[in-house]
């Protein structure tokens, strides 16, 4: 077809804009989809999970719908769509989100534990790309037209867009309110986080402050994306009527006064922790294993096996290692075996620790390079390129690299304060489903937020420490689709 642009001085160029034929497609720099305004391209309800193993190659197939939109542009030029995906606050950009045009019907997302491996993608991708560490991203050969739609997702949180394009062979920029991830459930998925309270961190503030409204925070069974859960200690007063903060347990009576669910309902039973996408456990201080029996322990893997997603703070370790706090014997069994050597040391309190950028064995880290650069980007990082963190712990002296992925360290007390792993352990990296984090420090720690007064009154600031920074970076890899840690993140396949 022809198109027509005025040049300077109200000069009309004319040139050919050749259709693309049968094959169609085009990979950027990222993975995933979302449904058209084309009557074709409408979602047909079906259940069903993006995600699994993909051969990483390009399939060619005739060429429909918004393949017949793309157009071959002169001089190696091409129409594209650009922006910056934030967190829902809108304020920290976000590595390796997956931004696609879908070519095809997006289905709804998996609910609960799934097996949400890298690779196919719903929705049978036009083009796709990855953010970079600074959030940004370019689509490349974007098909031309109004209400072309956009995916942009990161596991199971997702927002789909409708963009005119009208400029082709040009670039058209997204804005910032169009490209951050979703607030509520009315601006697109979230994926369901069952959260337990402690009394000695206060995750329950956290993810308020990346950016989820207080609407998503219910009580287990209510419609919030967020479930809270009291953990342990309780809250008590002394015969004077003092006040001894434990974890929260009840919202505040402006967000309707229902009391937690209890922790130990939680992590009952793997069935129970299924229902969630992700878990994320709050320091409490202690190890309470009395609340921990080995039904739980094993519930606790058990879901991360089928693909739940982990995050522990620091005495959450007793999942990993159940023993007495570092002086006592073993009070039951993990299947969590072989991550790591445990200390149980003292406290470090500030330190500048090292985000790691090579493998033990002397090989790049990708995704710890990512993270380095991407700190530095969110100005989290000192002068000498190290994170400041307050409250940090000596319990993993050690990782074991077969089984698990160290991201910052600290060197002169032989202690690792982040790492992660896929499982179930013992299988190849194709067969791993699951994934969990472990942070040894408290991640509210010098911050001014307070676990205990009645939820939200104990969250007294807005914006993140560099620690909190660092958690999110590890929120976000945590949601993500499943690979091996020693890969670099790829677009998924397009089609």
């Amino acid at each position: 077809m022809l198109l027509r642009a005025f040049g300077p001085l109200g000069v009309v160029s004319v040139f050919a804009v050749v259709v693309l034929a049968p094959a169609c497609g085009s990979s950027g720099d990222s993975q995933f989809s979302n449904p058209g305004a084309d009557a074709a391209l409408t979602d047909d309800g079906a259940g069903g999970s993006f995600g699994g193993p993909g051969d990483g190659g390009t399939t060619v197939r005739p060429c429909t719908h918004l393949c017949l939109q793309q157009t071959t542009c002169p001089a190696g030029g091409t129409t594209s769509l650009s922006g910056t995906v934030r967190d829902p606050a809108g304020r920290v950009p976000l590595y390796n989100v997956i931004v696609y045009v879908p070519n095809g019907a997006v289905s709804p997302l998996t609910r609960g534990a799934s097996c949400d491996r890298c690779g196919n993608v719903s929705g049978d991708p036009l083009v796709s790309t990855i953010t970079d560490t600074s959030g940004h991203f370019k689509l490349t050969n974007v098909p031309v037209g109004n209400d072309i739609p956009v995916v942009i997702q990161v596991g199971k949180w997702r927002r789909r867009l409708h963009v005119d394009v009208t400029r082709a062979c040009q670039d058209t920029t997204l804005a910032a309110e169009q490209t951050r991830l979703p607030r509520n459930k009315g601006e697109g998925d979230i994926p369901l986080m069952a959260l337990t309270t402690g009394g000695a961190d206060a995750l329950e503030c956290f993810l308020r402050k990346v950016g989820l409204d207080d609407s998503e925070f219910t009580a287990p069974g209510g419609p919030g994306r967020v479930h809270l859960y009291a953990g342990s200690p309780a809250t008590t007063r002394d015969p004077q009527g003092n006040v001894r903060w434990g974890a929260t347990a009840r919202f505040d009576d402006a967000h309707g006064g229902a009391a937690f669910g209890d922790a130990g309902s939680l992590w009952s039973s793997a069935g129970h922790l299924k229902e969630y996408d992700m878990v994320l456990l709050s320091c409490e201080g202690q190890t309470y294993p009395m609340t921990k029996p080995q039904a739980a322990l094993d519930a606790l893997y058990d879901y991360t096996a089928a693909g739940g997603r982990v995050f522990a703070s620091h005495w959450h370790r007793y999942w990993f290692h159940p023993n007495a706090d570092g002086n006592g014997p073993a009070l039951g069994t993990t299947k969590f075996t072989d991550l790591g050597d445990w200390d149980d040391g003292n406290e470090l309190n500030g330190i500048e620790a090292k985000v790691e950028t090579t493998l033990p064995d002397g090989k790049p880290f990708p995704k710890g390079q990512a993270m380095k650069e991407w700190l530095g980007n969110v100005q989290a990082l000192t002068p000498a390129g190290e994170l400041p963190i307050d409250g940090a712990k000596k319990n993993l002296a050690s990782v074991n690299p077969a089984n698990a992925t160290q991201w910052i360290t600290y060197a002169p007390a032989a202690v690792v304060q982040y790492m992660s792993f896929n499982v179930p352990l013992g299988v190849s990296d194709e067969q791993k489903c699951g994934r969990a984090v472990y942070s040894d420090l408290h991640v509210s720690s010098g911050v001014g937020d307070q676990y205990g007064p009645d939820w939200p009154q104990g969250c007294l600031t807005t914006s993140l420490s560099p620690q909190e920074k660092a958690l999110e970076f590890m929120l976000f890899d945590l949601s993500a689709c499943i690979q091996s840690d020693t890969g670099e993140p790829a677009p998924p396949p397009v089609h």
